[in-house]
């Protein structure tokens, strides 16, 4: 079994992964569920270096890398919230993808959810493969969501949830 680590993102140095490995996952994934014009303005708006280290800063969110044997092969970024913890972000390079490394992830986070009453996230409607992903791990469709995310471009979501009580 290979070793699973998760560090908290605080240097500059993190945030830089953290934005490499978004550019590099993000486009492997959502190629062809997006499109590049698409990806581009999410990745500059949402995964860039400036945009980690203004949720870092500004948002209360908390990112952590993850490593497989000392290597970086993904991230996780969430912000806690008045009775829930929402789950931003948890992208996994596809060479890792399927070896427990999100059930690990989602355990860390259930530890910091402590006392809340769930977790939750936003998933796109035609990601099968994370929909699936997130239902084995506990998660249910609650809602869906279409949310105007600026530059023309729509977000059409379900938002799962995780029960904690």
């Amino acid at each position: 079994m290979a070793a699973i680590e998760f560090q908290e993102v605080a240097s500059p140095a993190q945030i830089a992964e953290v934005a490499r490995l978004g550019e590099e996952i993000w486009r492997e994934h959502y190629g062809e569920l997006l499109g590049e014009a698409q990806i581009a303005y999410m990745l500059e708006k949402y995964q860039s270096e400036r945009a980690v280290a203004a949720q870092l800063a500004d948002g209360g969110y908390r990112y952590w890398l993850v490593f497989e044997d000392g290597c970086p092969c993904g991230y996780c970024g969430f912000v806690r919230e008045e009775d829930r913890l929402f789950l931003s972000k948890l992208y996994l390079r596809r060479a890792v993808r399927g070896r427990g490394i999100a059930r690990l992830a989602l355990e860390k986070l259930r530890a910091e959810a402590a006392g809340l009453r769930s977790i939750y996230l936003t998933v796109n409607k035609e990601n099968s493969g994370s929909i699936a992903v997130y239902k084995a791990l506990g998660f249910c469709e609650i809602d869906a969501v279409k949310t105007d995310i600026g530059g023309g471009f729509y977000m059409d979501d379900y938002i799962m949830e995780l029960p904690l009580c």
